[in-house]
């Protein structure tokens, strides 16, 4: 990825970046063999944030997220919802933002195809 100096005015043409695809992992789905798309704008490093799109399909997995940063997402289509181990089940759709914990542990609905940007900001050292 090259680097981005974001001291000016930027347009960042997303649309021609590349998108890495993954799917989980078989002991991790629960429904489905959902595509997921991340394509990083600002890689996260250590210390630093990081900015993206993420895009999955229908579908439901069980999931960890890093013990090192939390994410502040915006949903830009679809439908999906997260519950946690300690945490209700809540939905999100088009227009909503939201926000994954560091260290959240729990389950990912795809319930219509989901296109979000999101924020990764680094955890404070405790």
């Amino acid at each position: 990825m090259k680097q981005i100096n974001l001291d000016r005015l930027l347009k960042i043409e997303t649309a021609r970046m590349p998108a890495t695809v993954s799917y989980p992992a078989d002991d991790m789905r629960i429904n489905g063999t959902p595509r997921r798309a991340s394509t990083p704008v600002i890689d996260f490093q250590a210390g630093s944030a990081g900015v993206g799109f993420w895009e999955a399909e229908f579908g439901a997995w069980k999931f960890a997220y890093p013990l090192d940063r939390s994410e502040v997402f915006h949903v830009l289509k679809g439908t999906f919802s997260l519950e946690g181990e300690n945490a209700p089940r809540q939905e999100f759709t088009a227009g909503d933002t939201g926000v994954i914990p560091a260290g959240f542990v729990g389950t990912l609905s795809v319930l219509e195809a989901v296109r979000k940007m999101y924020v990764l900001l680094p955890r404070a050292a405790r």
